[in-house]
């Protein structure tokens, strides 16, 4: 049943979304002050939420995966943290087009965007490490990965510890309805698409791990048959 899962939620995506977009676009009204640019806002706010939320998940996971050794922390940390790499480089793409039609500048050096970049460069440099490190590498990119889930708190308190000029996090409370109505189908079809991949990158990793097992257990076989032989 949990492999249906991921299929069950790209399935809601696949429905969702482009009625999301519909309503985004054609049934949602244009921003007074941004114009057409603040709809970036329906795409980018739901992002940003994911990036936070895997990068707790993928440094929570880490963590237990350095303590306990636990394999199933392991694969969802590293899938967990690819997702974290993939909504942030979303965030920092949109970021910049909604800042340059709020700002009149792509990139201010404002906290909250110093933060998110620092954050994805950490899950960028797991990400590296986990594939391509030498062994013994997994503590170097389960610290990363700890270090990234600590960076999320302060990319939240950003705007209220620093004087900034990104929106404040009460700005999407404040929202008529017309743009939650708007806001909460495009977060959902987004965090269902997340949350799939995650379960299925998360399940490929587990399987990569029992197959190199597999394979160093067949050649401590033939090791073994070799000497007997012999």
């Amino acid at each position: 049943m949990t492999r249906q899962i991921p299929i069950v939620l790209l399935a809601i995506a696949a429905v969702v979304f482009p009625l999301s977009v519909h309503k985004i676009f054609l049934e949602t009204g244009i921003e007074r002050q941004l114009g057409t640019a603040q709809k970036i806002f329906y795409f980018h706010v739901p992002m940003a939420w994911i990036m936070m939320l895997f990068g707790l998940v993928c440094g929570i996971a880490a963590g237990i995966q350095l303590r306990r050794q636990s394999r199933r922390a392991e694969a969802v940390a590293i899938a967990a943290g690819e997702m974290v790499v993939l909504a942030g480089l979303g965030v920092l793409i949109t970021g910049p087009i909604w800042g340059h039609a709020s700002w009149g500048k792509a990139w201010t050096w404002d906290a909250r965007q110093v933060t998110t970049g620092l954050l994805w460069l950490v899950f960028v440099a797991y990400v590296l490490v986990r594939r391509y490190g030498a062994a013994g590498s997994d503590r170097l990119a389960a610290a990363l990965a700890i270090f990234g889930a600590v960076d999320v708190p302060v990319i939240y308190y950003a705007v209220k510890i620093w004087k900034t000029t990104h929106p404040s996090n009460d700005v999407v409370g404040t929202l008529p309805p017309e743009m939650w109505a708007a806001l909460w189908p495009a977060l959902g079809a987004l965090l269902a698409t997340a949350i799939a991949l995650v379960a299925v990158r998360a399940r490929q990793e587990m399987i990569e791990m029992d197959v190199d097992d597999a394979w160093v257990r067949v050649d401590e076989l033939r090791e073994a048959a070799k000497g007997a032989a012999s």
